[in-house]
């Protein structure tokens, strides 16, 4: 069976889109704390133009896009913010108040529902874990709220 080790420095990142064994993680983390979670790759990323200002609620485009607990990232979003709620439409609620002012622009929204697993990175640390013997079937994606290099190991397809 062959190997694949792979380097990214996204914050989302597809590792493999065929299934296998998946056996281990190397990172370094950079400046900031960073939670990363490894799932299996089911779903995509939806990015939507939206609009927030210093507090928890968040204007988007569609709302029926996204369920309780999908993963935010983008400007003025702190590290690990889920969705909280989703009010209506065009409204939902986050885990944490954004930061930065009025801002329009794009956020990503991660579906967690498939994780396998979730680690939290403290800062400017190297983490080296083995044998967690993961079965995926859809491959591996990696999604990680800020870090700066991480390896994946010993995927097995």
């Amino acid at each position: 069976m062959p190997f694949n080790s792979t380097k990214v420095d996204t914050v989302s990142k597809t590792i493999s889109t065929k299934g296998g064994n998946f056996e281990g993680i190397n990172v370094f983390n950079g400046a900031t704390a960073s939670i990363i979670y490894i799932a299996d790759n089911t779903t995509e990323a939806i990015a939507q133009n939206c609009t927030y200002n210093n507090d928890p609620t968040v204007t988007v485009e569609d709302s029926s896009q996204f369920s309780v607990g999908d993963l935010v990232t983008g400007t003025g979003i702190p590290v690990d913010t889920k969705i909280s709620s989703i009010t209506d439409a065009n409204n939902i609620e986050l885990t944490a108040s954004t930061t930065g002012g009025n801002i329009t622009g794009p956020l990503e929204f991660i579906s967690l529902s498939n994780t396998l697993c979730k680690f939290h990175i403290a800062a400017d640390t190297t983490y080296f874990y083995r044998g967690f013997n993961i079965i995926c079937r859809n491959g591996i994606k990696v999604v990680a709220t800020d870090w700066s290099n991480l390896e994946v190991f010993t995927l097995h397809n």
